[in-house]
């Protein structure tokens, strides 16, 4: 049973913060409908609650690999397999899951041949791991970035996105250094000030603001607003494996991104055209999703599916058994 239920207020800030997740309260509170002191005020809260909170990975501008691998482990090595797996920085996701394979994990490393020294290396030696499954990613079609609450009119979403623009892609990137302390920053706090990132780069804070401006446009670095799932109106999460003619694949997964249940879409190298992952209000909406694609998209065939039935870690985040961050 849930032991906490957001209100319509909270999910009017999260959903603005979902659009923008740096914004400052001031261009935040005339679409939310409360002051900017009340909303860093309940902020602070769901933040320390573990219910939200600003994740950080990198994106495909910083040239990345990607894959999603399936892992079958024995029952008694479940919690030693997942406690190792979480604490390894280039795994940014852990599903538990039922169906065809215990976990799935999201896994971005720095290159290919990093991904390969993962797979081949640290993942094979980790004790009561029976076997994998890695689907390696081809093109990342959509992410979390573009699911959303649903809780803004569309003219309260422009005024947001017209009140916090984007920083400019042509913004200059910083070093490679300062970047790199930059990432850290964000994923300890992804809303970390400017001030409290200038202090802990030891640099200006305009030179701050341009290197956050410039890893955020490029989309070097990604950071994007995640709650507690289990504790949402949303708190079914299912992945699915898909088979989709070579000719038709990106048309698909284009039609795939505007599902309004879909977290990720990607193109991936294996027996499945594309992985994509969802989350739904109820268990019974699987079959209304799966019913919907069969008739929307005759070419797409389901191949496998599985159920996440707990999330030890989330985006770079460790997870309670309720699905609230851990502190």
């Amino acid at each position: 049973m849930q032991d906490f239920d957001f209100d319509e207020r909270d999910l009017r800030l999260l959903h603005a913060l979902q659009i923008r997740p740096r914004a400052p309260w001031t261009a935040l509170a005339p679409v939310v409908g409360a002051d900017a002191v009340t909303l860093a005020r309940r902020w602070n809260f769901l933040s320390a609650e573990g219910l939200a909170w600003v994740a950080t990975h990198h994106g495909s501008g910083s040239k990345v690999a990607f894959a999603i691998v399936e892992v079958e482990c024995s029952p008694a090595s479940l919690a030693a397999v997942t406690d190792e797996l979480a604490a390894d920085l280039d795994v940014l996701s852990v599903d538990h899951t039922a169906g065809g394979r215990d976990m799935v994990l999201s896994v971005i490393c720095r290159d290919e041949a990093s991904l390969g020294r993962f797979i081949l290396d640290r993942l094979g030696a980790i004790k009561g791991i029976r076997s994998t499954r890695t689907h390696v990613g081809i093109n990342l079609i959509a992410d979390a970035r573009s699911w959303r609450l649903r809780s803004l009119q569309d003219h309260e979403v422009k005024l947001i996105e017209r009140e916090a623009p984007q920083p400019s892609p042509a913004t200059r990137a910083a070093s490679t250094d300062v970047e790199g302390h930059l990432f850290r920053i964000l994923r300890s706090d992804g809303r970390a000030s400017i001030t409290e990132i200038s202090h802990q780069l030891g640099i200006s804070p305009s030179r701050a603001k341009s290197a956050l401006n410039a890893a955020l446009a490029q989309d070097r670095i990604v950071v994007r607003l995640e709650i507690a799932r289990t504790l949402s109106a949303w708190p079914v999460s299912v992945w699915y494996f898909l088979r989709v003619p070579a000719t038709q694949v990106e048309a698909v997964a284009g039609k795939l991104v505007g599902l309004g249940e879909v977290r990720l879409v990607a193109m991936t190298g294996g027996p499945y055209s594309l992985v994509m992952c969802v989350w739904l209000r109820r268990l019974e909406d699987m079959t209304v999703l799966e019913r919907q694609l069969g008739e929307r998209l005759p070419t797409v065939e389901i191949m496998d599916r599985s159920i996440a039935l707990r999330t030890p870690k989330h985006v770079g985040v460790r997870l309670d058994p309720s699905g609230r961050r851990i502190m």
